[in-house]
């Protein structure tokens, strides 16, 4: 005797049944929907560390990119009727198509020939009775969830031994009217499938259960009506990679972004409940909204969560549905917990419908490589302790000490394998702050050791890993820029092996680049690399070649580049020019500075130039001493004049006092020039103005506009030394600094 259980995936209604039916049916074997070379996994399950949700790996070594996963959680189907046969000592097989089929024959056309009942468009989009059929019938029948639907549907109204022939039979229905839509990989998988019982005919079984996905149902329940030679000529010829299989934890959040017919659910967290305990859930999911609201600081009561059960199950007898589902709860919690505001619920949504769980994998199931040299080096540099904790850890690292830059290069490697343990912030104050430490917040996320995983495909160790996925960017990227970003990052990694090949590629396409404002890009990440470079005792020579080489370049067309702009151009151009003048500077070599400086007087003298591009040159070139005092106030009375346009006068002002307003306070004659013209502007002029004079003076720090506030109040220039009552000196924070300068006073 056959019996074919035709399940929903992933469904709390289709476990619990199922095990009732397994339980009264007493199996010979148990064939279940899963890749068959995955069967040796199967031995892991009896591990009682094996803690769902898990997921089963499977991937082909020689090719790490070819990986799949098949999740499980505590309310799947599949694991509880696996589990009930283990304890059974019931024989269990994996009946699907293996996967190292799939990965040889996924790119491949020549199976489409051999497919004789396939009539699908390729071009045309599967309907939904097809992808996800219990969603689709569940919707038709008007119900929000297909779980909500099985539930009230099948449970409700059918007992146990019922409830798997009537949806066999209304599979049926849907296969045929379908059947132009088969695919070819199910056909495959059914052929596979089919094979594994009659193996198990043969072998002697006389009770077989079979699992598997309510779609599959129909053609495995015929199994009479289908040869088992065209079953072995479908399947003739297909090619099959070697693939190794591991149990890796999973996450409800990440079961929950895998939708869609056999992949993941909606809300694995209220599924738990249904499963555990149906006739309590909704009072369960209550109790813990409430909990959850409480520790947000917001209303919670015993006296709430009673209420929105109430409400939920007549918002359910209203809708003329036999069970509360999501749509239910969330709508109760919203006007009990919330009081019709949504928000409050979405701060702890997730928390509830989707849920925080975690799985666990025991120490002694096998690693991928990758993994065992991540946790050796997190050893090493001693992180043990904060390794894989989910709370936020914050570590400021000394780059001085061997262990601690260790630890750097570490976390920046996983930053380039997309796994962000950490995140680099700054550091503003402090004796930390400076260019030997780094301040890192850590904090562990369940998708990481998926990430892992999935890294393992560039290499077997982190180092490599970063390097190989480093050599994959380097040759998709084209855009100079974006490489020079990897210089950074490479260094940062303390990857050496690559530097050079990486600097020889941005050297052979900068030449053919003749975009000033891409070099000018390409400049921050080069001059951070190379000033942080000595700080990790790296060598930063071909670095400085590089820059050596794209100065001359941008000083020589960037007079070009800044004529005749439109607003937005020169808005981007007014930040490419400030960012290259704060590189040069740090670079702080004399003939590099020197070129610099001769191009922005160029550009400062031309006609042409934006007034906000201007403004900003000739501040620069007051600062440097390249201008004189009484040479910027001429240009500034000039450009504030009444023969000019005020609104490029104010642009002009915009640049020229970009990034403190001292300049204006120290110097009596350039403050006089800008308040004779404000006073001039006529009142429906300066209201048009307003927004960009008042842009510009709002980045002034509050002593800088105090001191402002004084000098226009009093209606001429006064001299700052005479003005301290405007100053607020914090005693307790100079006194922090008076020692240090004495010593530098001497």
């Amino acid at each position: 005797m056959i019996q074919v259980f035709g399940i929903r995936h992933h469904g709390p209604g289709s476990a619990r049944r199922l095990l009732h039916a397994l339980e009264a049916m007493q199996p010979d074997i148990l064939l279940v929907e899963a890749p068959a070379d995955a069967e040796g996994l199967l031995e892991n399950m009896s591990l009682p560390d094996l803690i769902p949700p898990v997921a089963m790996l499977l991937y082909d070594k020689k090719d790490l990119s070819k990986a799949s996963y098949f999740p499980f959680a505590e309310f799947s189907p599949e694991w509880q009727a696996i589990k009930y046969a283990l304890n059974k000592n019931i024989p269990v097989r994996f009946m699907d198509l293996p996967q190292g089929m799939v990965f040889a024959n996924r790119a491949k056309e020549k199976v489409q020939p051999a497919i004789q009942n396939a009539k699908n468009n390729p071009d045309q989009p599967l309907p939904k009775y097809v992808t996800d059929p219990l969603t689709f019938l569940a919707e038709t029948a008007g119900y929000s969830d297909s779980e909500r639907w099985w539930e009230a549907t099948f449970e409700e109204q059918f007992e146990d031994t019922e409830i798997f022939p009537a949806l066999l039979e209304l599979m049926t229905g849907l296969r045929e009217a379908s059947q132009d839509y088969t695919t070819p990989n199910t056909l495959l998988r059914e052929a596979w499938m089919r094979k594994t019982m009659r193996t198990a005919l043969k072998d002697g079984a006389e009770r077989i259960a079979v699992v598997c996905g309510a779609w599959h149902a129909p053609p495995l329940h015929e199994l009479d009506q289908y040869k088992a030679a065209d079953d072995s000529r479908l399947l003739k010829g297909l090619k099959k990679t070697n693939v190794t299989g591991t149990w890796i934890p999973w996450t409800y959040s990440r079961l929950a972004t895998q939708r869609g017919y056999g992949a993941g659910v909606t809300a694995p967290g209220w599924y738990q409940l249904l499963f555990r305990a149906p006739d309590e859930a909704v009072l369960q999911w209550m109790s813990k909204l409430a909990r959850l609201f409480r520790a947000e600081d917001m209303d919670g009561s015993p006296a709430h969560a009673i209420e929105a059960v109430n409400l939920a199950e007549t918002l359910a007898a209203v809708s003329e549905q036999h069970i509360v589902g999501i749509a239910e709860l969330r709508a109760a919690a919203i006007a009990i917990f919330c009081n019709g505001d949504e928000a409050q619920l979405a701060l702890v949504e997730d928390k509830i419908i989707i849920g925080e769980k975690m799985g666990r994998v025991p120490a002694s199931i096998p690693k991928i490589p990758l993994q065992i040299d991540l946790e050796k080096t997190v050893r090493s540099v001693r992180f043990s302790k904060i390794w894989m904790v989910m709370s936020s850890q914050e570590k400021i690292l000394d780059l001085r000490k061997p262990t601690q830059l260790k630890a750097s290069h570490l976390l920046h490697r996983m930053l380039i394998l997309d796994i962000p343990w950490g995140q680099l912030t700054k550091i503003t104050k402090g004796s930390n702050a400076g260019a030997f430490s780094e301040n890192w917040k850590l904090e562990w996320q369940p998708e990481f050791l998926l990430k892992i995983i999935e890294a393992g495909m560039w290499g077997n160790t982190v180092s490599v890993a970063a390097a190989n996925k480093v050599r994959h960017e380097m040759e998709q990227l084209k855009v100079l820029s974006e490489l020079t970003q990897l210089i950074e990052a490479v260094f940062n990694a303390d990857l050496p092996e690559i530097v050079t090949e990486l600097i020889k590629k941005i050297s052979n396409i900068s030449v053919d680049i003749y975009d000033v404002a891409q070099l000018m890009d390409a400049l921050t990440p080069l001059v951070n690399a190379a000033r942080y470079g000595s700080t990790r005792g790296l060598d930063t020579a071909d670095l400085n070649l590089l820059i050596e080489q794209f100065v001359p370049r941008i000083t020589i067309a960037l007079p070009g580049e800044c004529k005749n702009l439109d607003d937005a151009a020169t808005a981007i151009m007014f930040k490419r020019i400030n960012a290259t003048n704060r590189n040069l500077f740090i670079v702080n070599d004399p003939s590099l500075i020197n070129l610099w400086l001769t191009a922005l007087l160029t550009i400062q003298q031309d006609t042409q130039t934006a007034p906000l591009l201007q403004g900003a040159i000739t501040r620069i070139l007051l600062d440097k001493e390249i201008l004189d005092i009484e040479t910027v106030g001429d240009w500034l009375n000039y450009t504030l004049s009444a023969g000019q346009s005020r609104e490029n006068a104010a642009a002009a002002l915009e640049g020229f006092c970009y990034g403190s307003g001292l300049l204006l306070i120290h110097n009596p004659r350039l403050w006089q020039i800008i308040d004779d013209w404000i006073d001039a502007i006529p009142m429906e002029v300066f209201m048009e103005l307003l927004p960009l004079l008042r842009r510009t003076f709002s980045v002034f720090s509050d002593p800088e506009r105090r001191k402002m506030m004084a000098l226009a109040k009093d209606g001429a220039a006064v001299t700052v030394d005479n003005d301290v009552d405007t100053d607020r000196i914090e005693e307790k924070r100079a006194a922090l600094v008076l020692g240090t300068v004495r010593r530098l006073l001497g």
